[in-house]
């Protein structure tokens, strides 16, 4: 072989390992499988750095769905809105002072700030790993029922007629709520918002009870109610 033809075989030789070298170090933060969205059928795939990474995110719980030791705990809204914290024996929870909780001790109508990862799927709602709960609310409302829709009517007593469905498998999906000054009365995200909002037409989540009239609808004492986003 000719010493040209032999230099310039090197020199593509080269230049070969060179771009192989450079198309490798551009995929060293390629997306990786994230195995708990695996878990939940997805296939989107998440950076080593968003798997690593975590945010947190505050709102108001609307349904808990265990199985064993894991459960899907969705915040902020109902249906597709919100967000769902996929919660595992490695979670922790605990109150705003410091005192340990369970996964029992959470119920919905609680408003908590969960410290999850960054990376979540494409479903609606989004779903993320949680690592840790804390509870914001002061006192809980064991047996707490939950109804969301539309304010029917505002009575002269300030009740709430409220037509929907239920969130929690005994609640109705009409319901009367009296509204006291112990009631909070928040946003999706906890954040507290002026009685004024609780006008007909208006979209809420109530929660209450467990104690209710045997009336039709029944009545209850709502603790907290969300007042939810108009949609755009």
């Amino acid at each position: 072989m000719k010493p040209m033809m032999k230099k310039t075989l090197a020199i593509l030789s080269l230049s070969s390992l060179l771009t192989t070298g450079a198309a490798y170090a551009a995929t060293t933060d390629a997306v990786i499988p994230d195995m708990h969205a695996k878990q939940r059928g997805s296939s989107e795939g998440i950076t080593v750095k968003e798997a690593t990474k975590n945010v947190q995110s505050t709102g108001v719980i609307t349904s808990i769905r265990t199985t064993g030791d894991n459960a899907q705990i969705q915040i902020q809204d109902t249906g597709t809105g919100g967000i769902v914290l996929n919660v595992s024996p490695e979670t922790t929870y605990q109150m705003l002072n410091g005192t340990k909780l369970t996964l029992a001790d959470l119920h919905v109508g609680l408003t908590i700030t969960a410290e999850h990862s960054m990376a979540m799927t494409l479903s609606l709602p989004p779903q993320t790993s949680t690592s840790k709960i804390t509870v914001l609310d002061t006192a809980a409302h064991k047996g707490a029922l939950g109804t969301s829709g539309i304010i029917e009517a505002v009575r002269e007593d300030g009740s709430l007629l409220v037509k929907g469905q239920g969130l929690t498998e005994d609640a109705p999906g009409e319901v009367v709520l009296t509204v006291g000054t112990d009631t909070a009365i928040v946003d999706g995200k906890g954040i507290p918002i002026d009685k004024s909002a609780l006008v007909k037409g208006a979209n809420v989540i109530g929660f209450y009870g467990p104690m209710m009239t045997k009336s039709l609808p029944p009545i209850s004492n709502a603790w907290k109610i969300v007042v939810e986003a108009e949609q755009e």
